[in-house]
């Protein structure tokens, strides 16, 4: 998972922060932040990509820009669970903070922010 956020970390379209959600041994889930994405009316909603060569797990990406991963967060609360018990492997500061925000809305302050 690291060698795939570094690349992505490196290409033309840079991302904020990554945050690796394990769901279990065979499915990972990792969030980008990218703040060149648009609005989207569904962030929460994955795309999901089938093992490879490269990456032999099932992953799940959720990429949106800072507004979007908040609104993602704010609407479906396993994901917020999930986000907060994540690993942040790119972009410490806003990770952590992604990482605080869904674990204050996993913890049933559904105004935390």
């Amino acid at each position: 998972m690291e060698e795939l956020v570094r690349a992505h970390a490196a290409l033309d379209d840079p991302m904020e922060a990554a945050i690796w959600i394990r769901q279990d041994d065979r499915e990972a889930w990792l969030v980008e932040v990218i703040p060149s994405l648009p609005e989207d009316d569904h962030p929460e909603r994955p795309v999901s990509f089938n093992p490879g060569r490269a990456f032999r797990h099932p992953l799940n990406l959720l990429a949106g820009n800072r507004a979007s991963i908040e609104a993602a967060v704010r609407v479906d609360h396993d994901l917020a669970h999930a986000v907060a018990q994540g690993v942040v492997l790119h972009g410490a500061t806003l990770g952590e903070e992604l990482r605080a925000l869904a674990a204050r809305l996993a913890n049933g302050h559904p105004q935390a922010g």
